[in-house]
């Protein structure tokens, strides 16, 4: 079988287009977050194009190296693709799945990674805020024993589904 990553090729990224289906938004904070974790460890994986280079997936990657002079100097201007030959449809559904399959964070298991992080590992509390991008309020929160005691939230109160553990 022969993967994608098979076609990796390191392309000028003003020569990249964006396509005009790819439902996902990126905030301004997850898109500082990005630009850190880009200048942090560097291109850890391909934006995937299609042969005439129009992005499936990295359009947010892409658009931070066209754009941000700090994240463009990186690689003068170059960033790894993997080229994919899929049909428009093909292409349409892959970028909405690979959307989906990132998910999204649990509260329980995030405030055992910070737990972690600041407990066994003894990072600072401002150390893992800027590592995963998050605000000190968020961080004391994941850190609490007792989230709905922090919060005042009581047997009476009305809250979501979300909140109860299964």
């Amino acid at each position: 079988m022969k993967h994608p990553i098979d076609n990796m090729q390191w392309i000028a990224v003003d020569e990249l287009k964006s396509n005009d289906y790819n439902p996902n938004v990126v905030f301004k904070s997850e898109l500082s977050l990005l630009k850190f974790s880009l200048l942090t460890n560097g291109w850890i994986q391909p934006v995937l194009i299609t042969q005439d280079k129009v992005i499936i997936d990295g359009f947010h990657r892409a658009t931070l190296a066209k754009t941000d002079k700090d994240v463009r100097k990186l690689t003068d201007g170059k960033i790894p693709c993997a080229v994919l030959e899929l049909s428009e449809e093909e292409r349409i559904m892959l970028t909405i799945r690979i959307n989906r399959a990132k998910g999204s964070h649990v509260a329980f298991k995030m405030s055992d990674c910070v737990k972690q992080l600041i407990r066994d590992y003894g990072l600072s509390v401002d150390s893992v805020c800027k590592g995963i991008g998050a605000t000190k309020n968020e961080i004391e929160l994941l850190l609490c024993d007792d989230v709905f005691k922090k919060k005042g939230i009581n047997e009476s109160t009305q809250y979501s589904q979300a909140w109860i553990v299964g």
